[in-house]
């Protein structure tokens, strides 16, 4: 069984959420160096020094490791400029469009990890090339169109008051880049999707329905060795009430609310990209409780705290270019490399996207990010790029780009 964890006793340690593990995506040099803007003043403030009575020179005050991006900009004179907001908007915008229309996969050069991703950014939209030309990405894969690594397959058969159900399983191919990395990762991705539970799905011992997919996903969670239920969570919280549960194969009951409990007592070093994909999913439960109207107490409240922790942190070490820290939520840090930025501040953003506020998405620094998210893709769009980071990136984007369309209407 999994036991019930509560967040209380970090705040009472004061320890902070997570730290920065890399692991199949891009961290890229975790090395804290001064961005070129932010060097070249430098460079201006040392020379400019003032001098004292005795003639030396002053030395300038230049922003350490540990200063975040804020305290970096106050220290060297500066202040972040305003973004204007429709501006902004309309360039999301195109950097979707470009994302969509101008990054196309193929399913002759790119395998089912990649396509998957795409998926998560643009759900049913998600175009690939196939033999038989371009085609929606999930309906190519779910009618059973040849993807390496989409391996599906008959799991159980349950009894149910209609009959018997027939599961399927998503096979797991961890480490590759080409197959499911991680176990339920593909559900997740496509609760992106607005898939029925009586939808079919092409399996290699014939078509499956989603409902089945989704029984044995629950059957099945004994057999998560690893303990990661971030992708599982998010999967069943799209088709299941958070106040569900059920009994496993191993006859242990199981809930919502302990697979829940269990991501937030795991966020550690180790953590897949610094623990943002555990905190997406934590993110993507408490929506759903919210959206239920039910209380937010208990594991619930617990959650909430943990994503409040995690929100300061993310603005707590944002970089003075926008991007958010290279040690994700750990602490400061900034790289050279773009496509590194772009995996951990795309990361970070689609967690901060999936668990803001409305009045959180109208702050200055959450529009600065999306627009240094924005200027990467831009600077890179003739650059392949490893789809995690891009697809994740943008990800985050399409979510606010949905989230502010809906505040901007009202």
């Amino acid at each position: 069984m999994i036991e019930l964890f509560s967040i209380r006793r970090w705040h009472a340690l004061g320890l902070l959420v997570i730290t920065g593990g890399l692991l199949g995506c891009p961290g890229g040099d975790l090395t804290w160096r001064e961005p070129p803007e932010i060097a070249s003043k430098i460079a201006v403030v040392g020379h400019s020094a003032s001098t004292e009575a005795t003639g030396d020179a002053v030395a300038p005050q230049v922003p350490d490791e540990t200063a975040t991006g804020t305290q970096a900009a106050a220290a060297l004179g500066g202040a972040a400029p305003a973004i204007d907001g429709a501006a902004l908007r309309r360039r999301v915008a195109e950097v979707l469009r470009a994302g969509r229309e101008e990054r196309q996969l193929s399913v002759g050069t790119n395998a089912a990890w990649q396509v998957m991703h795409g998926v998560l950014a643009y759900g049913r939209e998600f175009i690939i090339q196939t033999p038989a030309g371009a085609e929606p990405a999930v309906t190519y894969a779910l009618e059973g169109g040849p993807l390496k690594g989409f391996v599906i397959r008959g799991g159980d058969r349950f009894e149910t008051p209609t009959g018997t159900l027939r599961g399927l399983v998503a096979e797991l191919d961890p480490g590759q880049k080409i197959g499911q990395g991680h176990r339920d990762q593909w559900l997740a991705y496509l609760a992106r999707c607005e898939l029925n539970d009586s939808d079919l799905i092409q399996s290699a011992d014939g078509p499956l329905t989603l409902e089945g997919w989704i029984r044995q996903v629950e059957w099945d969670v004994p057999r998560n060795f690893e303990g990661e239920y971030s992708w599982t969570l998010t999967g069943l919280v799209k088709h299941r009430p958070t106040t569900y549960s059920w009994i496993a194969r191993d006859g242990q009951r199981y809930s919502i609310e302990s697979l829940l409990s269990s991501e937030m007592s795991q966020l550690a070093p180790t953590n897949a990209c610094g623990g943002s994909h555990r905190l997406c999913a934590i993110a993507t439960a408490v929506a759903a409780r919210r959206q239920e109207g039910l209380p937010m107490t208990g594991v619930w409240s617990d959650a909430e705290d943990l994503l409040q922790i995690a929100i300061e942190q993310v603005q707590q070490f944002q970089n003075a270019d926008g991007t958010f820290s290279s040690r994700y939520f750990d602490r400061p840090g900034w790289s050279l490399d773009l496509a590194a930025s772009l995996g951990t501040t795309g990361h970070a953003f689609e967690f901060l996207m999936v668990a803001a506020s409305d009045d959180l998405l109208r702050e200055p620094w959450v529009n600065r990010a999306a627009a240094a998210i924005c200027e990467i893709l831009e600077k890179t769009a003739d650059v392949d790029l490893e789809c995690g980071a891009l697809y994740h990136a943008l990800s985050g984007l399409v979510i606010y780009d949905q989230r502010t369309a809906k505040l901007a209407s009202l």
